[in-house]
């Protein structure tokens, strides 16, 4: 035998034995109802990032980074491409013009 296990029978023998109460299993179901009704409730993604934007570190975030966003994107859109100069002197020959339709029919008959 361990020498733990002499010291844990002789503590087992100081103790005295306990009764348990009359009600003891009442109040067990009702400990377990009690812990049940305290489970974390279930929150959907939409209601967590509500939560999250009514504190105002979260709803000061989530402003710069939509205007960030909505800076970036009208950059982007507002600025004028650079006009190939070589397509630019002959886009009265593309195919949505007068002259760019004789064109491909003048090589339709040269094929």
């Amino acid at each position: 035998m361990n020498q733990n296990d002499d010291k844990l029978r002789a503590l087992l023998k100081q103790w005295r034995d306990i009764e348990p109460q009359g009600n003891f299993e009442a109040n067990v179901w009702r400990r377990i109802r009690v812990v049940a009704d305290q489970r974390p409730e279930r929150v959907s993604l939409i209601e967590a990032i509500g939560r999250l934007l009514w504190q105002p570190a979260w709803s000061v975030a989530a402003a710069l980074f939509v205007a960030a966003l909505v800076g970036v994107w009208g950059g982007v859109v507002s600025t004028s491409r650079p006009a190939d100069t070589s397509r630019a002197e002959l886009q009265f020959l593309a195919p949505g013009t007068l002259a760019g339709s004789y064109l491909q029919g003048a090589a339709k008959e040269l094929q």
